[in-house]
């Protein structure tokens, strides 16, 4: 295990910008360095790595200096200098090594010293140590020493002083490969799989390490959070495993500062204040900082790691009573990029507390609320103690609560058309009936609307027709018995993106357009409608206007809309409010021609700029009217408008069409938003790695001028078919609808993905 694995890895240089990979320190460094870090981010790790590599260097080159690993606290156990260290562990191998042939090899040719541990020797020890360093980097000018240590403890020497840098992205892939790759030839990469809240926490190695062995172990990734930080709390405070009672209080004193700096760190007086009130001696505070469990940065006091902190306050919080608790979490700051939401509720102990906590959660976010659903502390034990039908309507209940709070907070705009989907009824109140067999696990319910009449929106019994009947077996399904929000957010994304499809979303001007072109096509085709893709609304609405209160349902072979009649009258009032009088086959009007075998390259172009500009627009309406309250975690939306760069390359007859090609970049206007169209008769070259490194780093600079995200680059290169505008869709199926409407769905249906896919599938992944 000393000389396992390992990667090249990140440091910053104290006091400046730039960083430096791991690999280049022995050349950078012709002194040497110290690099600090917390525990737990691999300081001893890199110490082997950059030793092996010293060592590499020698067997290139037999001028090179000699390389010599000295654990500090191996060198205060022998109680000899550095110089005597270094030469014992020679004579082993080379008997006729003296220490004056050794001095004169080290003036000579120098030699690269690597000093791990130098924080778990003694203060005064340290002191010497430091000392002896600077004495050797004087007297021996080609000497190389590094150093390793946490920042609390680092030796007072002349040398650059690094600091270890969280895992980079890049980085977790090459550990994850480290780890994982046995040489079968069978490694992938699973770490784009991991929860969000795992991911973030995992750009601390030793995290990583535990999650991944987690996973090689059960081919999941953990589904509790608590086991991991307690591990991390246990490496951080490194209190003896026989001293019980100096943990305790470390713990203690750690938790103290977390509470006591959910604000901003505090000064270290007001940390002993706390500490003397709680009973705890002012020298464990000493004991913090000297372990890197705390950091003093001047006067000021914090938890090394806000991640640690969150996790001591969810875990304080959570030991309090019930009727405390029920008062305070509805009143709790839940920012939605800390921790310690879900963190609390990993550790909340009863059904009451939680449901107390969803309520909250809703408030925040919905990656927050999933990853808490994932993580939740796990209730069934409580739940089994309840009779029969006390436990239907519980979980019920919950079940209910698990879709009617999500709708409220995150798609409050589609909450009509998600009690549709479920029900198969129009209407804004919901209810529940249903059954759950503890003995054979089996869940049976049917959600309809709620009557006034009703007092009470749960009903225990077993659900009949008329209605969608549902089951789920909680066994089969890897569900637990307190699973009741996993069945309900599943069925909340399934109508969620239903919506979609449909179209049965919010938006403008422009949304109204191209929805009223489709459905209007539809209606013709299917239900041979009268209708005219240039008609004016006048005529049109007249036409509809006797119609008004019928809807187009699925059919069984023919199709799957599902529409109002209402729904395009309100169109044509959204599009007389912009001042228009008619329809608009836009295609049309720029040239395309249905029957044509060719279109023209002129027409081509015209067409394609309109339609990549079109779908911005209303991709853009439909994320501020429908999804505003996520429209931070849709993917694309953020970054427009962008102007597209497409490469046409046509198929000759019998086969017509074409095949795009495209890229995008940024621009800083709508009125430029669209596509710059080219034509060729080959697809365009295949990039090097190299260049496309480039041209993502330019998008990226971009972006950034402009002042937006550029972490992630959304439908960046691709390729895709030139639409024949005929209405149907890429399968063939023919709904009616605009190649922009598809294309926007498209790009909805991604995002929706995006937004859920830190959705637990169950309560085993």
């Amino acid at each position: 295990m000393r000389y396992a694995a390992s990667i090249d890895r990140t440091v910053h240089r104290a006091g400046a910008t730039d960083e430096l990979g791991t690999g280049r320190l022995l050349a950078e460094c012709p002194s040497g360095c110290v690099v600090v870090a917390p525990s737990g981010y691999g300081k001893t790790t890199l110490s082997n790595r950059l030793f092996r590599q010293a060592i590499e260097n020698r067997w290139r080159n037999s001028n090179a200096s000699v390389p010599f690993d000295i654990p500090i606290v191996d060198l205060e156990e022998t109680g000899v200098s550095i110089v005597e260290f270094m030469q014992r562990r020679l004579s082993a191998h080379q008997p006729s090594v003296t220490e004056s042939v050794l001095t004169d090899r080290m003036r000579t040719a120098g030699t690269t010293i690597v000093c791990d541990g130098f924080d778990n020797a003694s203060l005064g020890f340290q002191r010497h140590v430091s000392t002896e360093i600077t004495n050797l980097l004087r007297d021996y000018p080609l000497t190389k020493v590094f150093v390793f240590s946490r920042e609390a403890a680092r030796p007072d020497v002349v040398l650059p002083l690094f600091k270890l840098a969280p895992l980079t992205e890049t980085e977790k892939r090459e550990l994850e490969k480290t780890i994982l790759d046995d040489g079968s030839g069978d490694f992938f990469s699973i770490i784009g799989m991991m929860p969000p809240t795992l991911s973030a926490l995992c750009e601390n190695p030793l995290l990583l390490q535990l999650a991944l062995d987690y996973w090689k172990r059960e081919d999941v990734f953990p589904n509790q959070l608590v086991p991991l930080f307690e591990s991390w709390l246990k490496n951080v405070l490194r209190a003896n495993a026989t001293d019980f009672v100096s943990s305790i209080y470390r713990e203690r004193a750690l938790t103290l500062i977390a509470d006591a700096t959910l604000d901003g760190p505090i000064t270290g007086e007001q940390v002993i204040a706390l500490m003397q009130q709680d009973g705890i001696s002012p020298g464990v505070l000493n004991e913090l900082v000297a372990c890197d469990a705390a950091r003093a940065n001047g006067s000021a006091i914090e938890v090394q790691h806000e991640a640690l902190a969150d996790y001591l306050r969810a875990k304080k919080m959570a030991s309090g009573s019930e009727l405390e608790l029920l008062a305070k979490i509805p009143i709790l700051s839940m920012p939605a990029d800390s921790f310690f939401a879900v963190l609390l509720m990993a550790q909340l102990p009863s059904r009451r507390l939680q449901s107390a906590l969803w309520r909250r959660l809703t408030e925040v976010g919905p990656h927050v609320y999933f990853d808490a659903l994932r993580y939740r502390f796990d209730v069934s034990s409580e739940l089994n103690k309840l009779d029969p039908a006390n436990l239907s309507e519980e979980y019920l209940t919950e079940l209910l609560e698990g879709i009617e709070q999500p709708v409220e907070h995150f798609f409050p705009a589609l909450r009509e058309t998600v009690i549709e989907a479920v029900t198969g009824e129009r209407g804004s109140d919901l209810a529940v009936i249903g059954n759950l067999n503890a003995s054979s696990s089996v869940l049976s319910y049917k959600l309809y609307l709620r009557q006034p009449s009703e007092a009470h929106p749960v009903k225990v019994q077993i659900p009949s027709a008329p209605g969608i009947l549902r089951g789920v077996s909680l066994d089969l399904s890897h569900y637990r018995l307190d699973s009741a929000r996993l069945v309900a957010i599943a069925l909340l994304k399934e109508s969620v993106v239903e919506a979609v499809n449909l179209v049965a979303v919010k938006g403008g001007a422009a949304l109204a357009r191209d929805r009223l072109l489709g459905r209007c096509r539809f209606l013709a085709k299917e239900y041979d409608f009268p209708l005219t893709l240039n008609m004016d609304l006048d005529t049109l609405e007249q036409l509809l206007l006797p119609h008004k209160d019928k809807s187009v349902s699925p059919a069984a072979v023919s199709h799957d809309e599902r529409f109002l009649i209402r729904e395009l009258l309100d169109d044509i009032a959204i599009l007389r409010g912009s001042g228009e009088s008619a329809l608009d086959p836009w295609w049309i009007r720029l040239g395309w021609e249905d029957k044509a075998d060719v279109e023209t390259e002129d027409v081509i172009r015209r067409v394609l700029d309109e339609q990549y500009r079109r779908v911005q627009v209303i991709y853009t309406e439909i994320v501020k009217g429908t999804f505003p309250e996520i429209a931070r975690g849709m993917s694309f939306f953020p970054l427009l408008p962008v102007r597209w760069k497409l490469t046409v390359v046509r198929r000759a007859p019998p086969h017509g069409g074409a095949t795009i090609y495209f890229g995008w970049s940024p621009v800083a206007m709508w009125q430029q938003a669209g596509a710059d169209v080219v034509f060729s008769g080959q697809a365009p070259s295949s990039e090097s790695v190299e260049q496309v490194r480039e041209d993502i780093e330019q998008t990226r600079a971009a972006l950034a001028a402009l002042g937006r995200p550029n972490a992630q680059l959304p439908r960046y290169r691709g390729f895709t078919q030139l639409a024949d505008f005929s209405g149907q869709q890429s399968s063939g199926y023919f709904d009616g609808a605009t190649p922009a409407i598809h294309d926007v769905c498209s790009l909805l249906k991604s995002d929706l993905e995006a937004v859920f896919s830190s959705m637990p599938r169950n309560d085993r992944y």
